[in-house]
């Protein structure tokens, strides 16, 4: 655990940290190029530990960080993607060139960089040759040890800058002088930046302990000691006369002699030397490890008009790569997705939740979001009056409301305080998410009260950023009701072609079902045909049903004459004498019956069962070759998930099914991917499957044919089940 007292927590929170303007144009060049790898990216980003922090606080985001560690530079680039990427890039830079942070000026930042990059190289190349660390992390916890220093200097200010400059360049100087004036030091504040990232824990404790003695990091764990043996090489280093015994014992630490761990002390300086001539950066005559903080210039008399005029190019110039982002997105959650993480990145919030006004408008809700916290879909917002809260405020009033208006000892507004509490925060920043003069919901940052005064100074790219938003919310939303519209209008032109197909077909049917009747008529005496010609009546009827389905609303089967209960034995005796000939005898592929009985009847109705069986008959006999055989079984008392089902088995001894099938089983082909066949067969037998209650498997082997169970909801028989239901 590490101490840090909260009014320096409070300041760090709100902290953004500096990035040097040739780190972000690099990194911008290579976002925007097809060509650039991922490779090429972590490359870049390694170079600079303050654009390193920002990615891996984005990629460590709830957003985005879906469990497991990020252990290295180039997994967090992959999580996000490249069009996130380019966002952050855009926003970083975007802020960069209006914030005026310490450390922006030329050279005040190149001794840190230099003595950070130096000692991430030299980490590097111990763990590699020691074999025991992984390098990459190893670099990763070189390139973030004094970042601490980077976000004390951001969130202190001059407070800060007086230690840095006490400390007179000397980093084991700098230590004692933030302990006494502050109660923590950079070690520490950096290992918390790392907790916050959920990064690995060593890799914290690593940063943490680089300031301890020789004899406190002896028995740590290895990363600790690697880390901890290159920072002291670099000090060591910088020493005019260095003692060769020092080296020594960093050597032993991490189990390296002393004249290899100088010649891997060389190559690391060569590779820093030649990443700041890539860079243009003059690093060589750095004198000091530590940032530089200037005093900022005395203040000028503001001009309003000025500053308007500033403020309103910065806005337009940090809203410029969020239009390209949020117009891309393909849904509502998206959408305020991509919304919230460029939140994050300009504003520096920990977190943004979205309130929308729902129905009618008279409350506010959170859309669910990945990583959000689930007590907040819970939470509705009432905008009837009396309405109480920042939130409520926000949304009626259309302006920037914050949860600290009322002063220290002002309460918070019921409904402001859960929301408080759900997202860890001691107020609200609430920001009206208005578009074409109507209010869509309101922008929700949790801070302190620190973090939300440096906001309020932030209004005008607050309300603009939020406002942007809200356009696209809008669009996004007068769009799908377009899009609704649309499908309701074709699905109505298809329900109206369907019912004159329908229409249509039962004329044709209609004569084959009365010629039927004049063939049973003109039967000579003793042909036993009776049987086949009442199959081929209920199968008419059963098409005659399937066909007027068509385009209405999908009904329950109607099972009232069956009471519900279906004799599969029936039901495969009665197919076979219509389908047997047709489809198996003529294809030369034999069909053999292995039915149980007595078997418990299945709980269906009797057009799907035929449906079903009939669909994955007809895909065995056109898949088989000449002399094949297709087995269909029926057994019941089948128990699965403490039910009893009635099966059906299909079973053939074939070539199998194709890996591509078996990949997308059940579910429609392409019209392509079979010619002369529709691809809709098994995944018809699965929604029927499906629809009445039961479950539908295959198993197939290359060369040992495929076998489909049908498990349907066995039925309690009773005295009449077994006649007339086929």
């Amino acid at each position: 655990m590490h101490t840090i007292p909260s009014q320096t927590l409070e300041a760090l929170e709100s902290l953004e940290l500096p990035t040097p303007p040739a780190a972000l144009l690099t990194f911008l060049k290579a976002v925007r190029s097809d060509a650039a790898s991922m490779d090429e990216m972590a490359e870049l980003v390694r170079r600079e530990p303050s654009l390193a922090a920002r990615i891996l606080t984005v990629a460590n985001s709830a957003a985005f960080h879906a469990g497991g560690e990020l252990r290295s530079l180039r997994q967090s680039l992959q999580v996000l993607g490249m069009r996130t990427l380019h966002s952050v890039a855009a926003c970083l830079a975007v802020r960069e060139t209006f914030s005026g942070l310490p450390g922006s000026r030329a050279g005040d930042l190149d001794g840190f960089w230099r003595h950070s990059l130096l000692v991430a190289e030299l980490a590097q190349v111990i763990a590699a040759e020691t074999g025991q660390v992984d390098p990459e992390e190893a670099y990763l916890g070189g390139l973030l040890h004094d970042v601490g220093q980077l976000l004390l200097l951001g969130g202190l200010g001059a407070r800060y800058g007086t230690l840095l400059a006490e400390a007179a360049g000397a980093e084991p100087a700098l230590v004692p002088l933030e302990q006494a004036a502050l109660s923590t030091d950079h070690a520490a504040v950096g290992a918390w930046l790392i907790d916050r990232w959920r990064l690995p824990s060593f890799l914290s404790d690593a940063v943490r302990f680089h300031h301890l003695r020789l004899e406190d990091v002896a028995a740590a764990d290895m990363l600790t000691r690697v880390l901890w043996a290159a920072h002291a090489c670099e000090a060591l280093a910088a020493n005019e006369a260095p003692d060769a015994a020092d080296f020594e014992l960093v050597g032993q630490l991490v189990g390296v002699p002393s004249l290899l761990l100088a010649r891997l002390y060389g190559q690391a300086q060569a590779s820093v030397a030649a990443l700041a001539s890539a860079l243009g950066v003059d690093a060589s005559n750095a004198s000091s490890s530590l940032p530089v903080w200037r005093p900022p210039p005395a203040a000028s008399p503001s001009d309003p008009q000025r500053e308007g005029l500033r403020d309103t190019v910065a806005s337009m110039a940090a809203l410029q790569p969020l239009q390209h982002e949020l117009a891309s997105a393909d849904s509502e959650s998206q959408l305020l997705g991509a919304a919230r993480e460029s939140a994050r990145i300009l504003f520096g919030v920990r977190d943004v939740v979205f309130l929308l006004r729902m129905g009618a408008g008279a409350s506010l809700s959170a859309l669910s979001l990945p990583g959000q916290p689930p007590q907040l879909q819970k939470l509705q917002l009432s905008l009837q009056p009396p309405v109480a809260g920042a939130c409520g405020r926000a949304a009626l009033a259309g302006r920037v409301c914050s949860t600290f208006e009322t002063g220290p000892a002002g309460p918070l507004a019921i409904t402001d305080l859960q929301l408080a509490r759900a997202l860890g925060a001691e107020g609200l920043l609430c920001v009206p998410m208005a578009a074409g003069g109507a209010v869509q919901g309101v922008m929700v940052c949790p801070v302190g009260r620190l973090q939300a005064e440096r906001l309020e100074q932030r209004l005008a790219l607050l309300s603009s950023f939020a406002g942007l938003l809200a356009g696209h919310l809008e669009s996004w939303r007068t769009l799908r009701e377009r899009d609704r519209e649309q499908q309701a209008a074709t699905a109505d032109r298809l329900r109206l072609r369907d019912r004159q197909v329908a229409h249509e077909v039962s004329n044709p049917l209609g004569i084959i079902k009365n010629y039927l009747n004049i063939v049973r008529r003109k039967l000579p005496d003793g042909v036993q045909l009776g049987d086949e010609l009442d199959v081929l009546h209920e199968e008419i009827d059963r098409v005659a049903r399937i066909v007027r389905q068509l385009g209405e609303p999908a009904a329950e089967p109607d099972t009232s004459s069956q009471g519900g209960l279906v004799d599969l034995n029936a039901a495969v005796d009665s197919l076979r004498s219509l389908y047997g000939e047709p489809l198996f005898g003529r294809a030369g592929v034999k069909l053999v019956l292995e039915l149980q009985t007595p078997l418990a009847p299945a709980r269906a109705d009797r057009d799907s069962v035929r449906q079903l069986l009939l669909n994955l008959w007809k895909n065995a006999a056109e898949a088989l070759p000449v002399g094949a055989q297709v087995t269909t079984s029926t057994a019941d008392h089948i128990h699965r998930d403490g039910r009893l089902y009635t099966q059906l088995c299909v079973a053939d001894n074939g070539p199998g099914l194709p890996a591509d099938v078996m990949a997308s089983l059940f579910k429609p082909l392409g019209a392509a991917r079979r010619a002369g066949h529709g691809g809709m067969g098994l995944s018809i037998v699965h929604s029927l499957v499906t629809r009445l209650g039961g479950h539908v498997s295959c198993q197939s082997l290359p060369g040992r044919g495929a076998r489909f169970f049908v498990l349907l909801p066995q039925g309690v028989p009773n005295a009449n089940a077994n006649q007339g239901s086929a």
